[in-house]
């Protein structure tokens, strides 16, 4: 009797972690739940491959999804990779180049200082590595510290992110897209390179 009792207790302690408020694999659920974007206040801002801020746009009721193709009536070929966004009920098609859609309260850091990972180095202490990925698979789901540093396609520097509760998520439906939930608001990056790593990784 005492396995099924601990099985049951493992199972609701498990459940009290993930549906916890400030979960951000809890928020990131009901935000799906509501639509993409909808409802939120963002701010959309593009970028061409030099990081030059081409677009800055704002709205509310903001939805994001991939065009369809209505001219292709057999239904056949290539899956469309051209967003089709949704701002206020007016239509915005987008293809290429980067692309943040941020949350109203998420800011890009400023003045942040990068000169520390041109030759950075991670603490030298031994670790059991199958046992460090299943503790980042789980403290991801609840939000860690982390720092995201967004750049062009071409490698050049757009901005620096950072959050003391972090998720990253990889949407099934939206090819090249990015999903960050910081500390209870969403970032979505689209055809970027970016490196995202524990706040604190680095020396």
């Amino acid at each position: 009797m005492k396995k099924p009792r601990k099985r049951i207790l493992l199972v609701i302690g498990l459940l009290s972690i993930f549906l916890l408020p400030g979960c951000a694999a809890f928020q990131s659920v009901i935000e799906n739940i509501q639509g993409k974007l909808l409802g939120d206040n963002f701010k959309i801002l593009t970028y061409d491959d030099y990081g030059n801020n081409t677009l800055t746009a704002q709205g509310r009721n903001i939805s994001i999804g991939l065009y369809e193709n209505y001219a292709n009536e057999t239904g056949e070929g290539f899956e469309s990779e051209v967003l089709e966004i949704t701002v206020e009920g007016k239509q915005l098609l987008h293809v290429g180049s980067t692309i943040i859609f941020a949350e109203q309260g998420i800011d890009m850091l400023e003045d942040f200082d990068l000169s520390y990972l041109e030759d950075a180095s991670t603490e030298g202490r031994a670790t059991f590595v199958p046992l460090d990925r299943t503790v980042n698979k789980y403290t991801n789901l609840i939000g860690k510290k982390k720092t995201i540093i967004v750049k062009s396609q071409m490698g050049i520097l757009i901005g620096v992110y950072q959050g003391d509760k972090v998720l990253v998520e990889i949407p099934d439906d939206l090819p090249k897209m990015t999903r960050l939930i910081i500390d209870g608001k969403s970032l979505y990056i689209h055809r970027a390179d970016y490196e995202i790593f524990d706040t604190g990784m680095f020396q």
